[in-house]
């Protein structure tokens, strides 16, 4: 199995999402991949875990609770935001949600949310070709709007 970036091969993890993928099929059923990847599935969610734990810790606490009320409060703000920082931003208050350290907010709401921010998504529901200065403004809107709808 390959771990890469989000965008594939040659790319770096951005807001810690990452792509892993089978490169080994000859020779291999199809039962037999499944069961690999579940397996390094399973490994990877121990891991994270662990990880969460390590973060939650006394010394470390109050520095993430700091980063992710800070990413929440430039995704309420914000009038501009690249997809990349927006991205970055979406995982820190993602992990506060998942670690209950942000309440008003659902797993659910941050998945929607992570689609929304797309460039071609926004594109598609303005139904019109954006520059980069137009994308950044519309995405700085529809988070700050989708963020205060789940607020109400």
């Amino acid at each position: 199995l390959s771990v890469r970036g989000i965008y594939g091969e040659g790319t770096e993890s951005l807001a810690n999402l990452y792509q892993i993928s089978n490169q080994v099929t000859l020779s291999l059923s199809e039962e037999e991949i499944v069961g690999k990847l579940v397996s390094v599935t399973k490994q990877v969610i121990e891991q994270e875990r662990s990880a969460r734990e390590a973060l939650l810790a006394n010394d470390s606490r109050l520095q993430l609770e700091d980063r992710v009320h800070r990413a929440y409060g430039l995704l309420t703000q914000a009038r501009l935001l690249s997809s990349e920082e927006a991205l970055k931003l979406w995982n820190n208050v993602l992990l506060g949600v998942e670690l209950k350290l942000i309440s008003g907010v659902t797993i659910q709401q941050m998945k929607e949310l992570f689609f929304l921010m797309r460039p071609a998504i926004l594109q598609h529901m303005l139904g019109k070709e954006l520059t980069p200065n137009e994308r950044d403004f519309h995405r700085a809107t529809m988070i700050r709007e989708h963020l205060q709808s789940v607020q109400e």
